[in-house]
């Protein structure tokens, strides 16, 4: 009996201590691969076909067609997040990482939704067929001591 109970608090012990250290899990979805912590869930939404979730933060993908995108005057992926920053209506300063492989374009921008201010890192890669923007999202108190976070996350990111 004695072994029961400290079997049976060793296990609980070890799922607690589970969610303490954040170990990582993959999300796949439209040809978008990341890995995030484990306190994220995927979830089905309007917003994006691509839409995963935490308490904290929010991680969104989108992908559409080099095609169509060239039909629309857009070549290259500076175009590609510029057009769709001003399309929303955003400004903000476009940054380019290209290290150890990785190539993307990323910017900080801030939003409203239902009276609450959010902040968001959007990045735009290039896959063989499509361009992918992404986006992480928190609230905008909160955007910039996650941002070295996002850069850590975003370096996982690999798409088709």
């Amino acid at each position: 009996m004695k072994r029961k109970v400290i079997f049976v608090l060793l296990i609980i012990g070890l799922t607690t201590l589970t969610g303490c250290f954040g170990f990582t899990k993959t999300f796949s979805g439209i040809g978008i691969t990341i890995e995030l912590d484990s306190t994220f869930i995927k979830k089905d939404a309007i917003q994006a076909p691509l839409f995963i979730e935490s308490t904290k933060h929010i991680f969104t993908g989108v992908r559409e067609t080099k095609e169509e995108i060239k039909e629309l005057g857009i070549d290259t992926l500076e175009q590609y997040i510029n057009a769709i920053l001003t399309g929303n209506g955003k400004t903000a300063t476009v940054e380019e990482y290209d290290e150890d492989g990785l190539k993307y374009y990323y910017a900080y921008y801030t939003s409203k939704v239902t009276d609450r201010s959010f902040g968001y890192m959007m990045i735009v890669m290039e896959g063989k067929e499509h361009f992918y923007a992404m986006n992480f999202g928190c609230l905008e108190d909160n955007l910039e001591s996650n941002k070295d976070q996002y850069k850590a996350w975003a370096k996982t990111i690999v798409v088709e």
